[in-house]
Formats: structure tokens, C-alpha cells, sequence
């Protein structure tokens, strides 16, 4: 299954996603475009079709490692941006917390980037929605910040592709833990919005996460497990079905809760074939809103102002937004 979400070439190997390593040394035959608290086991259950369903297990009574180094944008801008940090399967996570003004806990959404991209790619956007009165959460996943060696084989790259995946959305299920423990957050209502290969990451957490309520995913797609499975050399095959089918996007968006995804998509994209975002639209439960846009792979603030909008409801953001912020459809 390729994930289409690849950074430019020029940004290194080790920052193309390991799905999309993958791709070059399995599907050389075939011409696709790339792109850019728990229980003790990672399997969940075991499906009808033998591919076991991971449920990104990880030890919630470990300690967070909070740190909060302070306000590092100036006042009297409204919304303040603190240079945040946590622990998450032994490293380090740095993001950007925004912080609206005001007392009482709120609606917090977590926000994470596409690939090779880090914690300040999605900072404007997060502060946009922290306009409206939203605790923002902008993290950079361990795939970037930390990435694995390149493998020598591709089994090897298999069992990274699977591990690499699996630390991703553990951040984001501490990044959960996080905005739970602060007081300015309601743990009751918490979202999250992924673009590209953040949006991938999103799809397993829509199935693992039920503490977060609703994901907007932004410019996500995918080819079929049976396209990977099918190019694998002969004696590669039935590892390629069990280790990839076991962090497939469209098996896992499949299992999120009726009702808590938004899918939105540009009809111009060039980085992700229509194919593979409507393979994702497919595989949504019912219930699933779903947005096209005559936008490339980088969605314009139209987009985004819908994906707030959607959040805001699901998530029942109160009151007006910030005076003096700037959002969307502002420039200050």
C-alpha cells in the first residue's frame, strides 16, 4: 500500500515516510506517484482475514515529562504560543501549545504535519482555530524527529515500516494525555486535524483513540494492500500481507466511530492520485463527511475554515472568537 505522502526528493531518504520507501523496493514493476492508557499488547483482536489489528498500545502510567518553557511569542497578541515538550515511548516530543485567552476549560485539538514536515508547519493553522476559542496542540512525530537507520533488507524495512507507524500515533495518544492533564482543556472534548501524511497517522487514531471525538484528515490516500501483496517478490508476499496489512489506512479508517471523520480532499492534487484519496472515502464508515475542493495537495483556508467549522460543531466550541486574532479569513 503506498501512502502517497513524500516529501520533495531533495529532503533525504531518511525523511521520505517509510511507506514510501517501501514502495521504490517493492512496486518497482508498477509506475505510482509517492507523496508527503492501554492495554499491555499490540493486538487489538484478530480479524476474519488473519491481518492482525493493532491497537497502538503503550504504557499510560509512564511519566509524561511535561515541560513548558514558556511564552515564546510577544504580547499583546491574544494568543499565546508556548514552547511545550513530552515523553512518549522514550523520546522526547517538541510541539507548540496556543492558548487562548480567558479562564475555564475548552475544546483542545491536536494537530500534526505532513511528512519531513515538523511541530511548526500547521502553527498558523493552529492558530487560527485557537481564534476560536480551541486549545491548539501542534506536535513533530517521532518519524521525523527521530528517525530509524536505513534498512538493509526489505524485511527489515518491513518491520520498521510497522514500528515507525506504531510510535507516530503513541505520540499522538500522549499528546492526548497532555491536553487531558491541563486545566485549561476539557479531556471531554478533544479533536484532531492531520494534513497529508498526518492525516494517514489520523486514520489509526480514529481507530485506537477514543478520547478524541472528531479528526478533520486533510489530503490523505491510499493504494490497496492487494497492490503491494501482488508486486512483492514470491517469497515476500505473505509477510507483506500480514506486516503492511497491519498498518493499513484503510482498514483502520474503516473502524473509526460513525460520525467522527471528516475527509477533505483537493480535486487538483498532484501529489496523491484521485484513485488513492477516493480508496479512503470508500473505506469511511457511514457517516463520514466528506469535502472536495478545486485545490491541489495543499489545501487552500477555505479548507480549513470548513475543517474548523465541522470541529467546532462536533467538539461544541463556546463562545465568540478572539478579539485582535487573526484566523482564516484574516491577516491579523
Amino acid at each position: 500500500m503506498v501512502f502517497y505522502n513524500t516529501p520533495e526528493p531533495a529532503r533525504g531518504w531518511h525523511r521520505v515516510p517509510m511507506l514510501a520507501r517501501l514502495s521504490l523496493l517493492l512496486l518497482l514493476p508498477v509506475v505510482l506517484a509517492g507523496c508527503g492508557g492501554s492495554s499491555s499488547s499490540d493486538e487489538a483482536e484478530q480479524p476474519a482475514d488473519g491481518i492482525p489489528r493493532l491497537d497502538f498500545a503503550y504504557d499510560a502510567d509512564a511519566p509524561l515529562g511535561y515541560s513548558d518553557r514558556g511564552r515564546i511569542n510577544k504580547k499583546p497578541y491574544p494568543i499565546a504560543v508556548h514552547d511545550v515538550s513530552f515523553r512518549s515511548q522514550g523520546r522526547t516530543i517538541k510541539g507548540y501549545l496556543l492558548v487562548p485567552p480567558g479562564e475555564g476549560k475548552r475544546p483542545a485539538v491536536v494537530l500534526v504535519h505532513g511528512a519531513g514536515g515538523d511541530r511548526s508547519e500547521l502553527v498558523a493553522q493552529a492558530a487560527w482555530l485557537a481564534a476560536r476559542n480551541v486549545v491548539t496542540l501542534t506536535l513533530t512525530e517521532p518519524s521525523t524527529s527521530d528517525p530509524p537507520a536505513q534498512p538493509t533488507s526489505q524485511r527489515q524495512l518491513l518491520t520498521l515500516t510497522k514500528k515507525v507507524q506504531v510510535d507516530d500515533v503513541v505520540a499522538v495518544r500522549r499528546a492526548v494525555d497532555v491536553l487531558s492533564s491541563l486545566d485549561s482543556v476539557d479531556p471531554d472534548r478533544i479533536g484532531y486535524l492531520g494534513w497529508s501524511a498526518g492525516a494517514r497517522t489520523g486514520t489509526f487514531v480514529a481507530a485506537a483513540e477514543p478520547r478524541v471525538k472528531a479528526l478533520a484528515l486533510l489530503s490523505v490516500g491510499a493504494a490497496p494492500l492487494s497492490a503491494f501483496v501482488a508486486n512483492a517478490p514470491a517469497g515476500l508476499k505473505p509477510q507483506v500481507k500480514q506486516v503492511l496489512g497491519s498498518v493499513d489506512p484503510l482498514r483502520y479508517i474503516a473502524w473509526a466511530k460513525p460520525g467522527s471523520v471528516l475527509l477533505e480532499d483537493g480535486k487538483k492534487d498532484q501529489v496523491v492520485p484521485q484513485a488513492a484519496l477516493k480508496n479512503v472515502v470508500k473505506a469511511a464508515p457511514e457517516g463520514t463527511a466528506v469535502k472536495w475542493y478545486p485545490a491541489e495537495h495543499q489545501l487552500t483556508k477555505a479548507a480549513y475554515g470548513d475543517a474548523f467549522d465541522w470541529l467546532g460543531a462536533k467538539l461544541e466550541v463556546e463562545g465568540p472568537r478572539v478579539k485582535g486574532a487573526a484566523t482564516e479569513t484574516t491577516t491579523g
